[in-house]
């Protein structure tokens, strides 16, 4: 990590950074990664809050999918799907100053334990 980068947020999947060289966040999470200027993490902050998790949750759930949360990116034809999980792991992220440290389950752990 460079010395311009600083994290200001960390869950088990993801992290928010800010580059004081480049001025952009960085919020990788799982396999996505969104670098944004501070009006469009705001934006995308602001549209994150706004989804209704449970009114997705409602309307596919009948689908045989685990992620059932579209949220658009500003792609006509791009949508990323989420679980209420991950959802509120984003928001977590997202707001760095309201949350408090959450310790590992074991479940969280990876790591093959063979008993001898």
């Amino acid at each position: 990590m460079c010395k311009a980068q600083r994290i200001l947020s960390q869950t088990k999947n993801g992290t928010l950074t800010f580059c004081n060289k480049s001025k952009l966040f960085q919020l990788v999470y799982n396999n996505l990664c969104f670098e944004l200027y501070e009006w469009e993490l705001d934006a995308f902050k602001s549209h994150i809050s706004q989804v209704d998790v449970s009114y997705w949750e409602n309307e596919f759930r009948n689908w045989i999918h685990e992620r059932k949360i579209p949220i658009s990116v500003g792609q006509k034809h791009f949508i990323i799907i989420v679980s209420k999980r991950e959802i509120l792991e984003i928001k977590q992220l997202l707001s760095p100053n309201s949350h408090s440290v959450e310790f590992l389950k074991y479940d969280d752990i990876n790591y093959k334990l063979i008993e001898n």
